[in-house]
Formats: structure tokens, sequence, C-alpha cells
């Protein structure tokens, strides 16, 4: 008796599996919603996918299946015969479309790294974290600024600073994970917090020249005590 279930089981998951793997689908295309809407109501699909139709024939099984109850508009009907005659007719169907390209990162998207300290508009998190707004801008408009600011976002600040007659002493890890060109939508965008005039925008190739010679958090502290700030 064992025997016989454990047979009547393995056919009959023989039987889905063939059933799944022979579904035929329709292929993408305006109109495809429509179509299995319509259709599926009343036969499987796979009736429909398998048959590769003429427009006059399909407009002919469209009018039979409109005797038989099928409901359409006439707009919807032109749907679904433009697409019946497209996509299963008698000529080979157009490559589906291509798939859009992903839309450009923005340096906004790449702040969100720095924003749970440094807050969304860049305006901080006193004592704790200083505020980029204004202080960005400061930074870029002194001698030495523009390279100070590029290194401490790519290798971070250890040491106590004076930001806005605010002190602040935590560690800020450094974002070399990052990449060249994210890094320089990331320090770009800080311009939005404010620039002095004529600022030049960084490059990526400006981020891959800084990481020829990597410095240490407290090194990157050093090089901003030599800072003539405000």
């Amino acid at each position: 008796m064992r025997t016989l279930w454990l047979s009547f089981l393995a056919t009959g998951l023989g039987l889905l599996g063939y059933l799944a793997l022979g579904q035929p689908t329709l292929p993408e295309g305006p109109g495809k919603d429509l179509v299995l809407a319509k259709c599926q109501t009343c036969h499987d699909i796979g009736l429909v996918a398998r048959e590769r139709l003429s427009r006059e024939r399909w407009d002919a099984v469209l009018d039979e299946m409109a005797l038989q109850g099928l409901k359409v508009t006439p707009e919807e009907r032109a749907a679904i015969l433009d697409y019946l005659a497209t996509y299963l007719g008698t000529t080979p169907p157009p490559p589906p479309p291509a798939a859009a390209a992903p839309a450009a990162k923005t340096g906004a998207q790449v702040y969100a790294n720095c924003q749970g300290c440094h807050g969304p508009q860049g305006e901080g998190n006193p004592p704790l974290f200083p505020p980029l707004r204004g202080h960005a801008a400061k930074l870029l408009g002194t001698e030495g600024g523009r390279n100070y600011l590029l290194l401490v976002v790519l290798y971070g600040l250890q040491g106590e600073i004076q930001v806005e007659g605010q002190t602040y002493n935590q560690v800020m890890p450094g974002f070399a994970w990052l990449t060249d060109e994210d890094l320089a939508l990331v320090l770009n965008h800080l311009l939005t917090f404010g620039a002095p005039q004529g600022f030049r925008p960084y490059t990526p190739e400006e981020v891959k020249a800084a990481r020829a010679k990597p410095l240490t958090p407290e090194e990157v502290h050093a090089l901003r005590q030599g800072l003539r700030l405000p």
C-alpha cells in the first residue's frame, strides 16, 4: 500500500511540475494587461498565447468572442486587437522596450551619510556635532581650507575644535569607502550651505589625488590647527 501511495504522489508532483512549466505567458507590450483581464475570465491564457494569427483572423476571433459574451468598449477592443496582431501575429514581435537608465546620483543623496550628525540642512547638533551651514564657507574662504575640507571628509577628524564659539570634541569618521565621484558630489553639496563667490567645484580627479597620501584623523586635526579661520 505504501508503495502505491508513493507512486500516486510522484505522478501527481510530476503532473503539477509539467503544468507549471508548460504555462505560457504573454509577451510584454502595450495592451497585455487588458488582454489578461478580458481573456482569463473565461479561459486559460495559454489558448491565446500559443496562437500566431494575422490581424484579420484575430479580428474575427474577437467578433466570435463578442458573440459568446465578451464585453469590451470599442477602445478596449482596438487595443486588444493591436496587441494580439503585434505580439501574437504572423511576424516576429518587436523587441521589449529597453530599461530606462538609472537616474544620476546627487550630492544630496550622498549627504544622507552625514545628516545624522550634521543635520539635514547642515544645522549641526551642538554641543555634539558642529554645523556645516556657514562654517563650510569659512573653511573654503581660508587659505588651505579647500584641501582641509576634502581631507576631513575623506579621512575624518579627531581632536578639539572651535566652531562659531562652541567647543566640539567628537570623533568624526572618514568616508574613504565612498567613491571619488560620491565624495566630489557630497563636497559640492556643502556649497548649498554657503560658499565664497567664485568657488571652484571639487572633481573626482581631485579626490583621487588626495588618496595618494593617506592621513590619520589626528593628522587632519593638525592641519586644521594651521588654518587661519576668522
